[in-house]
């Protein structure tokens, strides 16, 4: 099984070792989320994302898509305005 080292928007934090599947789906289903709602909280899309997840992957989605946010911020995919709260697609 083919794993992914995720990264961590402040450099000083490690990122985790998780399944290259997993990471795809997860990713995929944040892509999907922000793509339908462009602006919105992260608890909302971590919400929506476990949605549009239910039934498609074991472990917990929450804490997926939790990591897979982290790197795709990261990585400049999106972006995470703290002063508003919101995430949307970079």
């Amino acid at each position: 099984m083919e794993k992914i080292l995720t990264l961590h928007p402040d450099a000083s934090k490690k990122g985790v070792n998780i399944s290259r599947d997993k990471y795809d789906l997860v990713r995929g289903g944040i892509q999907h989320v922000l793509t339908e709602t462009p602006s919105m909280k992260p608890m909302k899309m971590f919400e929506a994302v476990a949605e549009h997840l239910k039934g498609q992957m074991e472990g917990s989605i929450s804490w997926y898509a939790v990591t897979v946010k982290l790197d795709m911020e990261a990585r400049g995919l999106i972006k995470h305005d703290r002063k508003k709260g919101l995430l949307s697609l970079a």
